[in-house]
C-alpha cells in the first residue's frame, strides 16, 4: 500500500491538477474504506463501456465498438501523420 503522506509531499498540487483528476467522475459520492472520508470516485469501466457501446448503437454504427476501439482509432490518428 503506497503512504497517503509520501504521495502528498511528493506531489503536492495533485489536488489542483487536471492530469490527476478523474475524467470519469461518479455521480455520487461515496465512502472510502481506507479513510472513511466521503469521496467522489471514477465509474467503473464496465458503465464506460456500456455508454459507449449505446452511443455506437445510437449514432447508426454497424460495427462492434467498444472503448478498446477508441483507444486504437486515436492511436491510429496520432501515427498517420507520421
Amino acid at each position: 500500500m503506497v503512504n497517503k503522506h509520501t504521495v502528498i509531499k511528493k506531489y503536492p498540487n495533485a489536488g489542483r491538477e487536471w492530469r490527476w483528476q478523474y475524467v470519469f467522475p461518479a455521480m455520487s459520492l461515496s465512502v472510502d474504506p481506507r479513510s472513511g472520508k466521503v469521496r467522489r470516485h471514477h465509474i467503473s469501466p464496465s458503465s464506460i463501456q456500456k455508454i459507449v457501446t449505446d452511443a455506437a448503437r445510437k449514432a447508426g454504427i454497424p460495427k462492434h465498438a467498444t472503448v478498446h476501439t477508441l483507444r486504437h482509432s486515436f492511436a491510429m490518428h496520432l501515427l498517420m501523420p507520421g
